[in-house]
């Protein structure tokens, strides 16, 4: 930490911590919390100094604490001793915060990734959650277990990654809107599954939250190293979709997406989290989830149905069993258009084609990257990154760099594609050893000009890519 701290930077520590210097506060805090009966007080404590030092109303936090802890009024009596001794602390290097809001205040909502991609998906209509329990993704899991006592969702924690996405088929194939959360682990263990759910052409939606690996890795730390495994796991080719979103609000617009896609498409959909984003908390204004309107893809079959029907677009109707009268074929072999088994060469090239056709029907959904600014040098990044990109590019204030925001990563389209080759200097910062994105990138004959990449387990403190930039912008200018 030492190396971060400047002639601003203020830190709070235990008196047993060690000396007291220019930027370190020491403070009694676990024998003041010791006094009211438990160190366990030392949360609040501090809590109410944090108040008190940089002069916030206290009836937020005492308002926040009679919620949250109800039967405890020692809490209370905690949090006004540490305000007392806060508001006595000076204040010299800190800079004076701006006035409280308050009707804004009301408006705001605190939360994090996990529970964000949890409404997402609930606005897209899961009915079904089967999982195996692996950090970080477990969050969305507990989430959905909790809203089980709301909404009707049949929830099941399975033996492991190969039953969780095979029984997530299951559940689609019977009519439920179905999805999985796993981490990098256990994701690798659903390949089959995920080829099951190409060949089949039913539909999935797995949460991937990204941690640093090979293997076990870092499994409490953060990274974008997934990118590659979300796009090309599987054998054999198949359509399916990687969204990748970056903030609150993107967390369940494309939560939700992510069932739209599947459902319409009959893809298995891959949205990719970390563990910063699953555990970053910060504020988001009220969400309108009437606005989210959970459309249905699947037919009422006929006599004569066929699974696999040919069509224009590749996508055949989507039946279900008992919905109709038609008989439901779904094998993972290679089949006819009704689903029957076989190994004709003329029909194998056939579905080949039609799998082929629907990869391109939904690359004509991609959406394009958000772009923020003016100028002729687009930094780059996907999902996580797009907080810290944004308050750096704030804070240099340099008229020729722009914010480039992708969340629909795979596949990419012409248009998402056009939106860079109006810039004279692409730089991608990415959370990972390799540049995954910016492979993807020069695929399509891009030229990337600088990469900017970290893989130490932590995100990017906004102190830290800042210099980076600058130092990228002197490489290439």
């Amino acid at each position: 930490m030492q190396p971060r701290c400047n002639e601003k930077t203020i830190v709070f520590a235990d008196e047993t911590f060690g000396e007291k210097g220019d930027e370190l506060i020491l403070l009694a805090m676990k024998e003041s919390a010791k006094k009211f009966g438990n160190a366990k007080y030392a949360n609040t404590y501090i809590s109410g100094i944090l108040f008190g030092f940089l002069r916030i109303d206290k009836s937020f936090l005492i308002q926040s604490i009679t919620e949250h802890f109800k039967e405890d009024e020692v809490n209370k009596e905690v949090a006004e001793l540490g305000y007392e001794e806060g508001h006595k602390l000076e204040n010299k290097s800190f800079e004076k915060l701006p006035n409280t809001d308050n009707e804004l205040v009301q408006k705001l909502h605190l939360m994090d990734g996990t529970t964000a991609c949890g409404f997402g998906f609930l606005a897209g209509g899961c009915n079904m959650i089967t999982s195996y329990p692996m950090s970080p993704s477990t969050g969305v899991l507990n989430f959905m277990a909790s809203m089980s006592k709301e909404f009707d969702i049949a929830l099941e924690q399975s033996e492991d990654e190969i039953a969780s996405l095979h029984m997530v088929l299951g559940g689609w194939y019977g009519g439920a809107r179905a999805m999985t959360t796993t981490s990098g682990g256990g994701f690798a263990l659903m390949g089959e599954a995920l080829s099951l759910s190409g060949m089949s052409e039913t539909p999935a939606v797995i949460y991937l939250a990204q941690r640093p690996g090979p293997a076990t890795g870092l499994p409490t730390r953060s990274e974008q190293g997934d990118l590659n495994m979300g796009i090309y796991s599987g054998h054999g080719p198949f359509p399916r979709a990687v969204l990748a979103p970056g903030s609150l609000q993107e967390c369940i617009d494309y939560a939700y997406l992510a069932f739209e896609l599947a459902d319409r498409f009959a893809i298995p959909v891959v949205v990719l989290s970390d563990q910063y984003l699953a555990d970053s908390v910060s504020m988001i204004e009220d969400v309108d989830f009437a606005s989210y309107e959970q459309r249905r893809y699947s037919v009422k079959t006929e006599e004569g149905y066929q699974r696999y029907a040919e069509t224009k677009n590749g996508i055949s109707p989507r039946g279900i069993p008992a919905f109709g009268d038609g008989v439901i074929c779904s094998v993972g072999d290679e089949h006819d258009e009704r689903g029957q088994i076989t190994e004709d060469y003329k029909m194998r090239e056939q579905m080949v084609a039609k799998r082929a056709r629907k990869k391109s029907e939904l690359i004509k959904e991609a959406i394009v990257p958000e772009v923020i600014g003016e100028g002729d040098i687009a930094i780059i990044g996907w999902g996580s990154t797009k907080g810290s990109i944004a308050e750096v590019l704030d804070n240099l204030k340099n008229p020729r760099l722009a914010q480039v925001h992708f969340t629909w990563v795979y596949p990419l389209s012409k248009e998402q594609l056009q939106v860079l080759k109006k810039f004279s200097y692409l730089i991608v910062v990415e959370n990972n050893a390799e540049g995954a994105f910016a492979d993807q990138l020069k695929l399509h004959d891009l030229k990337i000009h600088k990469q900017i990449l970290q893989s130490n387990g932590f995100n990017f403190f906004v102190d830290q890519l800042g210099p980076m930039i600058e130092e990228s912008l002197k490489e290439i200018l």
